[in-house]
């Protein structure tokens, strides 16, 4: 029973690696195969590592975070800011309670047409037919929005020449990401931190599920400037201390593609496990007479004593990708 299950969990393991297991028993190893490969093995596991790394450091961050955020921003990479923006230390080091976010304010009160829109949504009750009530925002407000609108569209303007990318714009907010992709920059209307905003769209709210943290938060933010706001989060590279694409730059160095280095890795691998006697004599047994087959165990034989032979070297490289049953 130990020795079917053994078997079993070997098969199992070698069918999630190898979608294509016949081309990994035809695929004949020379050793410069194996010394082309050992580089992209090692670039290939440092990447998984560095992935994990990765996660790992974006959850700490994200569930245990404390200090100042900015200071924890600038200490990974430069922080391009616009012209006027003045961070919000107070805000920022509660709101971050869930994870750090740099916060600042320009000094501008928000204008009447956010104003009327913002507590609309906070206190706006649905009647008896569930239709929502009416949302009347007066016409002298529309000449504060253009205003608001148009200082927005200036600091779009200078963060775009700093090496930011717009990538979502609309007239209440707009999303960039810095050059390097450290940063995810958004630009606000008005203060969305603020205490006044509905619930259910709340940043704190949603963020932070603490309550005296939370509560800490919309006392430290509401007093502040009720007008644009922008905020600094950790963008998509923000986290790595290494290059993910390690394995790339490998390729192309070595000269194969993703396909050649794929089918040279599953011919190797199932060489690792052609060196289990149990493993091989079962092939053996499934081969029976058929000529295809038996070529295939020949190739697979020569492959599994090449393995062997290197397998000081290669063994620690293949355990990091696929860690042996």
């Amino acid at each position: 029973m130990i020795r079917r299950q053994g078997l079993t969990g070997i098969a199992t393991l070698l069918l999630a690696v190898f979608a294509g297991g016949v081309r990994a028993q035809e695929l004949e190893l020379k050793e410069a195969d194996i010394h082309k490969l050992i580089p992209l093995l090692r670039a290939e596991a440092a990447g998984m590592s560095a992935g994990q790394a990765y996660v790992e450091r974006q959850e700490a961050a994200r569930t245990g975070f404390s200090g100042d955020p900015l200071e924890f921003f600038s200490g990974r990479a430069k922080v391009s800011l616009p012209q006027g923006a003045r961070y919000v230390a107070g805000c920022s080091r509660a709101a971050s309670a869930g994870g750090p976010v740099a916060i600042f304010t320009f000094g501008w009160g928000i204008d009447c047409y956010a104003r009327a829109f913002r507590d609309w949504a906070r206190t706006q009750k649905r009647g008896p037919d569930e239709k929502s009530q009416e949302l009347k925002i007066p016409q002298e407000c529309h000449p504060e929005r253009e205003r608001t609108k148009k200082f927005l569209d200036g600091v779009q303007s200078g963060l775009e020449k700093s090496g930011c990318t717009v990538y979502s714009a609309g007239d209440t907010s707009r999303d960039l990401i810095s050059r390097d992709e450290n940063f995810e920059l958004a630009l606000y209307a008005h203060n969305i931190y603020d205490r006044a905003n509905p619930l259910d769209t709340h940043p704190l709210f949603l963020r932070i599920q603490n309550e005296a943290a939370r509560e800490a938060a919309f006392a430290a933010c509401s007093d502040m400037p009720s007008g644009p706001i922008l905020v600094i989060r950790p963008g998509n590279r923000f986290f790595e201390k290494e290059p993910l694409g390690a394995l790339d730059i490998a390729l192309r160095k070595a000269g194969l593609s993703e396909k050649d280095y794929q089918a040279l890795k599953e011919a190797l691998l199932l060489a690792r496990m052609d060196t289990q006697p149990e493993w091989f004599q079962a092939a053996e047994a499934a081969a029976g007479n058929d000529p295809a087959a038996l070529r295939a165990l020949s190739i697979r034989r020569g492959n599994a004593n090449l393995y062997h032979k290197l397998a000081a070297e290669l063994g620690p490289l293949l355990d990091a990708l696929v860690p042996r049953q």
